[in-house]
Formats: structure tokens, sequence, C-alpha cells
């Protein structure tokens, strides 16, 4: 659906606005601008009315239509005169351009979209996508996304867990989805325990195409400790990545607070925490599990740790050889880069925008 956005704004900056260069390559600019209209209209036709109702059945989100080679409903007017000021900060910035543009060979998928982020992730491209599919939603799938079925099976949460044995720092040491709960080198500190909420923040390691390094980025989430709809979460989770608004229901299925030494843990267990979580976003529904210890050695070190997550995991339906073990190394020096756009190019104007007159 990227490529939509793409070739649709192409069209809408045509409508009322005209786009200039402030170094040499205009002709260049309104060469893409005149070809991208004769695109964008054929990608019309092909699109659904975009003032159309909305269809009563359900979807899996952008993905699953992504994957299926299906089309967006799309106003292409809404780019320009709902989300003007972010379209023209994303388009006029080589950078943004960019992502966009990495983003359209995705095709919804998530870890090519992940990788996108890494090498050209900044607030401008954020924000763009945040006022164009959320806000003010220029681009819809055209039918209602209900995921109530999808929550409603969930697994069976743990009767008693304390929250405020969550705060301090957590290793995620076993992932269980591929696309969300493996990447490397997974640090969560989970602030006190307030109002009935915990705020976590968490570092975590985008491997590099080429094998050689990562991409450092880091993530803040709200916990609050309520049973959501179907009363069946530990905590309902939220926060916005990439710009876009993530919301997850925490089912806790095992825990220890006991040290490995203390007098009353009788099964020599270390600190941990087994979550499966369930959530979803414009994209669809996803779901996953993990395993967070004190120390990043505890599931290494500790049989007695790896035969309860794995007995855990098959009474909750979780197949055990699924899950990976997280790369917690966490090496430094230059193989490590800053996630997203450099400061340099979030800041380089290459186009700006003026009035037709």
């Amino acid at each position: 659906f990227f490529v939509i956005f793409w070739k649709l704004l192409l069209l809408s900056s045509c409508y009322g606005l005209q786009l200039y260069s402030v170094e040499k390559n205009v002709q260049r600019c309104k060469f893409i601008l005149r070809n991208g209209i004769a695109t964008t209209a054929a990608l019309l036709l092909a699109v659904s009315n975009p003032l159309c109702s909305v269809a009563t059945d359900t979807t899996q989100g952008f993905s699953e239509l992504a994957k299926e080679g299906r089309t967006m409903q799309a106003n292409p007017s809404c780019f320009m005169q709902e989300c003007g000021e972010a379209t023209r900060a994303c388009f006029g910035n080589p950078s943004c351009l960019k992502g966009v543009t990495c983003l359209g060979r995705c095709r919804g998928e998530q870890q090519c979209a992940t990788r996108c982020f890494a090498r050209f992730g900044s607030e401008r491209l954020n924000n763009w996508l945040s006022c164009t599919l959320e806000q003010k939603q220029c681009v819809t799938s055209g039918v209602d996304q209900d995921v109530s079925a999808f929550f409603e099976d969930a697994p069976k949460r743990l009767e008693h867990f304390d929250p405020n044995m969550l705060r301090g720092d957590w290793w995620k040491v076993l992932g269980y989805s591929e696309k969300y709960d493996c990447f490397a080198c997974q640090k969560t500190s989970f602030g006190p325990y307030a109002d009935k909420s915990v705020t976590s923040d968490i570092d975590f390691r985008v491997e590099k195409l080429n094998k050689k390094g990562f991409w450092q980025n880091s993530l803040t989430e709200t916990l609050k400790d309520e049973r959501g709809p179907q009363n069946k979460a530990s905590f309902l989770v939220d926060g916005k990545m990439y710009g876009l608004t993530f919301n997850e229901q925490w089912y806790i299925l095992g825990a220890n607070s006991i040290s490995s030494s203390g007098e009353n843990n009788k099964n020599q267990l270390p600190p941990y925490i087994f979550v499966a979580y369930k959530g979803s976003t414009m994209q669809g529904p996803y779901d996953g599990a993990f395993v967070f210890t004190r120390n990043k050695d505890d599931w290494q070190k500790s049989a007695a740790l790896r035969t309860t997550i794995e007995n855990l995991a098959t009474s909750n339906g979780l197949d055990p050889s699924r899950f990976c073990e997280i790369d917690n190394s966490c090496p430094s020096g230059d193989q490590i880069s800053t996630f997203g756009a450099s400061e340099d190019d979030q800041s380089r104007d290459k186009l700006t925008w003026s009035k037709k007159s």
C-alpha cells in the first residue's frame, strides 16, 4: 500500500501545489510528476470508489490484503488537504522519500519494513504515516477490521501476578515470533507500578542486511493493569512504533520472583516472567511469546528454567521447538549504527513547495 501512497502523492501534488527544487533537479522532479499522473490515473481505476461506504466484512488488515494483491480505497486529495504539512515535510526530504520507496517494495512484510525504518526512519516519516493512515485515513482497506474473535481465543493467564515484580531491568532471552520477538540485544526496563500502570523502555537491535552489524533501536510501552474486553489479559499494552499505534494484550503464563539461591525456591529457578501476547495494528493482528530473566545468561545456565518453560509452553499450546534463543551478546564498536536516518539527512531539504500562482 506504500506504493499506492507514492503514486497518489504524485497526483495530489499537482492538484494545488507546485514542486520545485533549490538545486538543479527541478526538471527531473517535473518529469517524475508528469509521468506519475498517467500511472496514478490507471491505478485509481483499479481502486474502488474512495468515498463508498465501508463493507461489513472483516479483514486481517493491510498486510493480508497486500499478500493477496488486492487494492485499497484511497482519497488522493486527502494527502495534501488533510495531511499537507506532513506530506510536504516528508516529500521535501530525500531520506524520507527513500523511506517511502523502501516501504513500497515490502508490500506489508514486517521484517522488510523494519529494515526500511532502520535505514530511513525519522519523525518526518512517522508523522506522515500517522496522519495519512491513522488520523485522516487517506488510504483504507475498505472493510472493517474485527479482531474480537482473535482476542477471544487467548491462553490462560496466572490468576495472581504482582505487577511490582516487573520493576527494574530484564533481558528477553527467548522469543516465539520470528517477526517480532527474536531481535538481538533485547533489554527492557520497567518503571514503578503506579496508578495501575507501568511504563517500559525497550532496547533492541536490528541486524543489517549484509549481516555485518546492527541498528540500535528503542521503544516505549505502557502496561495497564486491566483484564481487557474478554476479561482474559494480565495487562493491556499500547505504544506507538513507526508512526502507527499498536494495542496488545499480555498473558502472564508463569513467573518466579525468588532468587535461585532463596530459601523458598525449591526448584532452584532464577527469576523469570513468561509472557504470551496478542496484538493488532492497521497491518492486522499478530501474536507471540517471550521469556524475561534478570540476567542475560540465566537461560543457558538453568536447566530447571528450560524445563519449566518447555512445560508451560506445551500446556498453553505453544510449540517449544519454535522458540528462538535471543543473542544478547550486545557487541559494541563500529558495527553498531543509530537506528533511522542520520540527523544530517533528516534536516536536509532538497525539495521545497510553493503555492501555484
